[in-house]
């Protein structure tokens, strides 16, 4: 990522500079005067608007640690469009909110508010609409690649449509589709444009670096993405003015019908290095240029077959036998070829090479995401980011369901009950796939969850991508929210569930958690078949603890159809308990107490005896 302006106005917006100096690489501009940690890049300004101004142009992203109305009046002066203005991102001085305001997909905007709330703790704001339905808009997938776009007009129209599900077209070359088909689903692919096939289309993209002639209502509704595609390469006389190298360039691209936007390097001879006019024209057109040696120039002209005769004048003034062709092969790179020989237009020699378009990078990630009791409203800001950041879901049928506002545009796998190794793979292999893959679970991802068998399955596949936990509220504390405070001090979990756990485990684990004297949550009590081990649970318990101990007994704690009730130790059994039940038994320290909202179950700590 290239160096961010972060601007801060107090001393607690530099605190969030400087924690996000040690992960980004961050220029930081604030107020005169102001102290700041040693070996920080800084600029002080005396007024902040002037100092906006003058630096807007220079950075791809800035960051303002303040509030967004000083930021939208300082900067609405200064943008032009969304193809040229650079990323700004708002944090609030309090770190809780960070908004993509300005270029969220071309400039970045998007990815920098992600990324900062990832390094803060922030909640993250994107406020693009196909962001917030989980599309891929084609502006993304260009930045992604690098690449320029236009018309600007077009990419509102292909936008709509794919937010609408209206039917959209991509012409591009199978290879490119490939590997960007998962990101497009909604989109019918061509290897070539027919404008007669294309009048069905509501919106249409292309991604070529070549220039094609529309019929007035298509070129109306498409979108060309310019993948970095071309190199020129350029020879001149010396002292060649920037004007006639501008001329000789632009003739050649439009006679060979080849965008400018597709150039993304100018290449010559090292000779050429210091040349005012050919360095004046990258310059302009914010291109990088690079030159060569002449033992690497003569290479390419040794090697390569179909190259134009040796140049008797390039080998007298520079001792190569070759500029434009060979210059512009090495600068393209590997996999190029030529497809514009080299064409002298009076003082300037110009070619061009073509490489393939670059692929997005993909690298796969894959979440377990514990999603708590099932209701949004206990859903953690750790797994509303990794829900709406993965483009594929894969989870238990049900637990889809309770997600459903994060599902529009994402791949789902789900599978029914029993099946959890073959989630947990599927969930692999997206991720293999190069997918950002988010693995749903109810309650935490590590309790009771699939988060080691995702650990386990990924170390013996020798998976390399990451793979990260994301907390959630397990059952046993919603269950204990619910009903009070039973938990505040030791407590065991203990699942009755012996799908897993051999029977013998299971007795022998209860034996143990009922001489241990603490509170037990019980998940998996009971199920239509499974009736036994709860029985022998509560002789157990009976054997250690009064009859008369309180014991909560919660189904679909702090979700929808939420019951609870609260008995005691003799009688728990006579009440309703199913698979989404969680039991908590309680000890000698816990009682239940008279409260406002009713009876509520607490288990003493102990401080009325350090009192």
């Amino acid at each position: 990522m290239s160096e961010i302006a972060v601007w801060c106005l107090s001393e607690r917006g530099l605190r969030h500079a400087a924690a996000l100096s040690e992960f980004l690489s961050v220029h930081c501009f604030l107020p005169e005067g102001t102290e700041h940690p040693a070996g920080m890049s800084v600029t002080p300004f005396g007024r902040l608007e002037p100092a906006v101004k003058k630096a807007f142009r220079t950075y791809p992203a800035h960051l303002f640690i303040m509030a967004t109305g000083i930021v939208v009046r300082m900067i609405a002066p200064l943008l032009e469009s969304k193809l040229a203005d650079p990323a700004v991102v708002v944090m609030d001085e309090g770190g809780q909110h960070v908004i993509s305001l300005i270029s969220g997909h071309l400039g970045g905007a998007n990815a920098l508010a992600e990324t900062v709330a990832d390094l803060t703790g922030a909640d993250p704001i994107i406020t693009t609409a196909t962001d917030v339905a989980g599309i891929t808009a084609f502006d993304t997938l260009a930045r992604q690649i690098s690449a320029r776009v236009e018309p600007k007009a077009a990419i509102k129209v292909t936008a709509t449509a794919l937010l609408n599900g209206q039917p959209v077209a991509l012409i591009c070359d199978q290879n490119f589709y490939e590997a960007v088909r998962t990101d497009v689903p909604r989109a019918t692919h061509f290897k070539t444009a027919d404008p007669e096939e294309l009048k069905k289309f509501e919106a249409v993209c292309i991604i070529s670096d070549t220039l094609l002639e529309l019929p007035d209502p298509l070129k109306r509704k498409t979108l060309f993405i310019r993948p970095p595609t071309l190199c020129l390469g350029i020879g001149c006389n010396r002292a060649t003015p920037k004007a006639e190298i501008t001329a000789a360039v632009e003739t050649t691209l439009k006679d060979f019908g080849l965008s400018p936007l597709s150039v993304f390097r100018i290449a010559s001879a090292d000779r050429k290095a210091d040349e005012a006019g050919l360095k004046g024209f990258a310059k302009e057109r914010a291109i990088p240029f690079v030159t060569y040696s002449a033992d690497a120039l003569n290479t390419v002209s040794e090697t390569h077959t179909g190259l134009s005769p040796d140049s008797e004048h390039a080998m007298k003034h520079l001792g190569v036998k070759g500029v434009a062709e060979p210059a512009a092969l090495l600068g393209a790179g590997e996999g190029a070829h030529l497809v514009i020989p080299k064409q002298k237009i009076g003082n300037v020699t110009v070619a061009v090479a073509r490489r393939p378009i670059p692929v997005p990078v993909r690298e796969g990630s894959l979440t377990v995401v514990g999603i708590g009791p099932g209701h949004l409203a206990y859903l953690t800001p750790h797994a509303k980011r990794a829900l709406r950041r993965a483009d594929t879901l894969v989870g238990y049928t049900k637990y889809i369901q309770l997600v459903e506002p994060f599902i529009e545009g994402k791949e789902v796998i789900q599978t029914g009950m029993t099946r959890e190794t073959q989630r947990v793979i599927a969930a692999l292999e997206a991720a293999t796939a190069g997918k950002k893959v988010a693995l749903i679970g109810t309650g935490d991802a590590g309790i009771y969850g699939l988060a080691g068998l995702a650990l386990e399955l990924a170390e013996k596949r020798g998976d390399t991508f990451p793979v990260t936990i994301s907390p959630g509220i397990t059952a046993g504390i919603a269950a204990a929210a619910v009903v009070g405070a039973p938990l505040t001090n030791d407590y065991i979990t203990l699942s009755l569930s012996d799908l897993l756990t051999p029977r013998e485990t299971v007795i022998a684990r209860i034996e143990a958690a009922a001489a241990s004297g603490m509170v037990t949550v019980i998940y998996n009590p009971k199920s239509k078949k499974r009736t036994e081990l709860i029985a022998l649970l509560q002789k157990a318990f009976l054997r250690h603890r009064p009859s008369e101990t309180p014991v909560a007994v919660v189904t679909h704690a702090l979700r929808e159809g939420q019951a609870h009730v609260l008995t005691t130790l003799a009688d728990f059994l006579n009440e309703e308990i199913t698979m989404n039940s969680v039991v908590i038994v309680g000890n000698a320290d816990t009682v239940i107490l008279p409260t406002a909202d009713g009876p509520r179950m607490v288990t003493r700590r102990g401080y009325e005896r350090k009192a």
